[in-house]
């Protein structure tokens, strides 16, 4: 399955109109960070490329979060973000699109585990697609197409979905 896909905008903004209740808002990632679900940002492998982009760019696309705050579409730049100064963090304003309730907890009750969270996954990676399409940048400010990040970032060795290294 391609992970970087994109929809024909019709069919994204069809998958939209079909999401529960969210609500876009504006946070510090200062603030984000210290939300109690996002400890385990630190857990994934930062990817460099993107940081730099990030320093130069800034943050120019939206992110997509749970109820819980959790980083549906972001959690790479989420990650980038703690490698910036405090003071940088709190003045940095990003833009986030939060669902309001946990709509997917249901797939977590499924008999057979395994094809819960699957479904589950499947379910993220639908809203995080629809969301990339409608929302989100093609380039950074500096010419490059933001798809190379989300590309180089999957081939990284991530212990949160790849396993611990022997």
């Amino acid at each position: 399955m391609a992970l970087f896909a994109r929809l024909p905008a019709s069919t994204a903004e069809q998958c939209i109109d079909a999401w529960p209740n969210h609500r876009w808002c504006y946070r510090d990632l200062e603030w984000w960070l210290k939300r109690p679900i996002n400890v385990n940002i630190k857990n994934i492998t930062l990817n460099e490329p993107l940081l730099e982009s990030l320093k130069e760019s800034g943050f120019v696309n939206p992110f997509l979060a749970t109820d819980k705050w959790y980083p549906i579409c972001g959690s790479q730049r989420l990650r980038a973000a703690m490698e910036l100064s405090t003071k940088q963090r709190k003045n940095t304003i990003v833009k986030i699109c939060r669902f309001e309730k946990a709509v997917w907890n249901p797939f977590f009750n499924w008999y057979d585990k395994d094809e819960g969270m699957k479904a589950c996954q499947i379910w993220f990676q639908m809203a995080e697609v629809a969301f990339k399409t409608i929302y989100c940048e093609d380039k950074d400010k500096q010419g490059v197409e933001m798809i190379t990040y989300e590309e180089g970032g999957n081939k990284l060795h991530w212990d949160v979905r790849d396993g611990k290294r022997k």
